[in-house]
């Protein structure tokens, strides 16, 4: 008989199983974000904008500070102006950061604690903005050259802005007018971004093109895999060559009901499983319309050229001291899908105490929910307000493909009966969400990332002829006048 399974091995399989989700949706995350975007809303005015008549263009004037740090043909910012951009840097990722040991002390002046062995945090933060103005300037020198004109007045929405903004901590020397001038580029810069974003476009053939030599990353195929822990130096796991052997034998399953079966009757002889408990386990094994995921083991071989669907593989991960078994039961094929668009409030095991707490809260918020006016804008504000998810505005996602999805997300989010505005929990082992359904998108998963990738690269090559054009000029040695935070 085999020796007994540790918790960790009763759990494995649905451990990874979350953790290739997560890579997927992170990947996804990223092939979204906009170059413009280095740090999320650099003032309050980019959610609040007000369409307006008023043609506007930003010049150099006016300056409190005579001599810019940053110059283009038409454009310039001083060190007061850096140093605002600076400071929402800093005050972004204060809010964002989850790892405190990540994050520079309150405590103690900026200039004097170390971002790494050559760099203070004062330094990394005076350099990021002064980064992102790039960008800006860029942008605006761009949009100058074309004539472009927004459809609202930025002067009088930049003014409005500073009236939304907590300036306690800015350092002294920055006026308000640096800061309304510094939101004023910011706005037109965004604008442009977006106009130029817009008005890319896309053909069939540019699609099927794309596809053709990227197939891997926009197809999704369905599979079922478990994993054998194992340690060769650590009682109650199985040895290397135990679960190398067990693994060879579950190989020899090639139907999704033979392979489940075989861990249900694994887990009655070597656990306490019940076996209720024993089939909830093995029914968790099953993979449903995965999309690729780099880096992972299993991900690389689903996905490689000639695998078939009824092949078996044993993957050895030498990291995680585990022997895999995956059965492919469906080839890779196009996700013809639609993308679902969704807001969730996540509130985790660890700051609960356990996932049934964390249930518990997440049914006290559904009350809340029920007993509210129930619209999206108020779930939002709930998100806003509760979710640990804090990379998500109001606890938005769009886009989100199935080869994302958890199967218990997947079979309510896709059920043909949901309409928009439904709300419910869904539960996983890393605690719960409160989920709002918003609906799904008109173009198919593959389409969509399709159109991200090519639209992404078109606007790099446009940004790239912006840069060259613009010919951002720095005078470096003023950059030490860029402070992050009033001293105390």
């Amino acid at each position: 008989m085999a020796k007994k399974l540790s918790e960790k091995q009763k759990q494995m399989a649905q451990k990874r199983k979350l953790e290739r989700k997560a890579a997927a949706q992170a990947a996804k995350k990223k092939r979204r974000r906009k170059k413009i975007l280095i740090t999320t809303g650099i003032c309050a005015a980019a959610a609040v904008l007000i369409a307006g008549t008023t043609v506007w263009t930003v010049k150099t004037s006016p300056l409190t500070h005579l001599i810019p740090i940053k110059k283009t043909t038409n454009y310039s910012l001083n060190a007061a102006e850096l140093t605002f951009y600076s400071w929402q840097i800093y005050q972004q990722y204060m809010q964002n950061v989850t790892d405190s040991s990540s994050a520079p002390s309150t405590d103690t002046p900026l200039s004097e604690q170390n971002y790494d062995s050559d760099t203070t945090w004062e330094e990394y933060f005076a350099q990021a903005g002064c980064d992102y103005a790039d960008n800006l300037l860029i942008l605006c020198e761009a949009a100058n050259q074309d004539g472009f004109e927004p459809d609202y007045d930025i002067a009088e929405e930049a003014e409005n802005a500073l009236t939304t903004l907590d300036l306690s901590t800015v350092p002294d020397f920055v006026k308000e007018e640096d800061i309304t001038h510094a939101i004023e580029l910011y706005l037109y810069a965004w604008e442009y971004h977006e106009y130029v974003s817009d008005n890319i476009e896309l053909t069939d053939d540019d699609l099927e093109a794309y596809y053709e030599e990227n197939a891997y990353s926009m197809q999704v195929c369905s599979y079922i895999s478990f994993g054998f822990s194992y340690s060769d130096s650590e009682d109650g796991y199985l040895t290397s060559d135990e679960a190398e052997k067990l693994a060879y034998e579950l190989r020899r399953c090639t139907t999704r009901e033979s392979f489940e079966q075989w861990v249900v009757d694994y887990y009655l002889e070597n656990t306490s499983l019940s076996e209720e408990e024993a089939e909830e386990y093995a029914g968790e094994l099953y993979s449903e319309d995965m999309s690729y995921v780099e880096g992972d083991s299993i991900s690389a071989w689903v996905f490689s050229e000639g695998v078939q669907a009824g092949d078996t593989q044993v993957i050895t991960d030498s990291v995680d001291s585990t022997i895999y078994v995956c059965l492919l039961l469906s080839e890779p094929e196009r996700d013809e899908s639609n993308p679902v668009d969704l807001r969730q409030i996540l509130l985790t095991s660890s700051t609960y105490g356990s996932v049934d707490d964390a249930h518990t809260q997440a049914e006290e918020l559904l009350s809340v929910w029920e007993s509210s006016e129930m619209t999206e804008d108020y779930f939002a504000a709930l998100a806003d307000a509760y979710s640990e998810d804090t990379s998500a505005d109001g606890g938005l996602y769009t886009g989100v493909t199935t080869g994302q999805l958890l199967t218990s997300w997947k079979q309510w989010l896709l059920d043909s009966l949901r309409q928009e505005g439904d709300v419910t929990i869904l539960d996983s082992s890393y605690g719960s969400c409160l989920v709002y359904y918003i609906g799904v998108e008109d173009t198919t998963s593959w389409e969509q990332t399709a159109s991200e990738a090519l639209l992404q690269d078109r606007y790099d090559e446009l940004y790239a002829e912006y840069e060259a054009d613009a010919d951002v000029k720095t005078y470096q040695f003023l950059t030490r006048l860029i402070d992050v935070l009033r001293e105390s």
